[in-house]
């Protein structure tokens, strides 16, 4: 899943104002950034196999620590406790804040439980393993990937408020970068190596992080 995640956290920035964009872009990726830094000194690993799948040639071998259940639920508890700790003068509706960044740090199992083959365990090795495998259709990933992302879209812009509004320019700007990225992933040739994934991973979703809290800050008189 890819798209799928940005499209929630962009509704749940409709379902509170007070997070920044790039906070929920960090949240709703998280694990996967922790994996890509697993993955750099083995903790987690995964194969390079074209053709495993019709959508991705990654094959997750191992990544209890992130991807389990329980370890995303464990990953949901540390965001929204470090976001409740983070140093802030507005600390209005921080509770519920909190809440949001857990929550959307915990929905990334469920929507990759939807196109992962069953390899997201319950607890790490030895458990049962979920996945409903959509990732054997392109046509079918497609249409849950962008199904997701355009609801999230829809929810982003319709619940906008004179405090809260939509900046059209920038939204369309990383709108249409990141199906450029998800195209990409699909119809480019699979990675050189893992390392490759592992870096290119963790840098590319602190970037698209940047990108969303410039498209959700404050624009100056006159800025798209």
């Amino acid at each position: 899943m890819f798209l799928g995640h940005f499209g929630v956290a962009l509704a749940l920035k409709r379902a509170e104002p007070k997070l920044s964009l790039g906070t929920l872009f960090i949240s709703v990726q998280l694990v996967d950034l922790l994996w890509g830094a697993f993955l750099l000194i083995g903790w987690e690993r995964v194969r390079i196999d074209p053709g495993f799948t019709a959508v991705t040639p990654l094959q997750f071998i191992r990544y209890p620590i992130t991807h389990s259940l329980v370890g995303t639920l464990a990953w949901a508890l540390v965001g929204a406790a470090a976001y409740y700790s983070w140093p802030t003068r507005d600390t209005s509706r921080h509770w519920q804040a909190s809440m949001v960044v857990g929550a959307a740090v915990f929905s990334h199992f469920w929507l990759d439980a939807l196109v992962h083959l069953p390899d997201l365990t319950i607890a790490g090795e030895g458990t049962t393993a979920l996945g409903l495998g959509l990732w054997r259709s392109l046509g079918a990933t497609l249409a849950t990937e962008l199904l997701l992302f355009a609801a999230g879209i829809a929810i982003y812009v319709t619940w906008r408020s004179r405090r809260h509004p939509v900046r059209s320019g920038r939204l369309t700007g990383l709108v249409l970068f990141l199906l450029a990225l998800f195209l990409a992933s699909l119809f480019g040739p699979p990675p050189p190596d893992v390392t490759t994934i592992a870096v290119a991973d963790i840098i590319g979703l602190l970037l698209l992080a940047a990108f969303a809290a410039w498209v959700d800050r404050p624009s100056l008189p006159g800025d798209l």
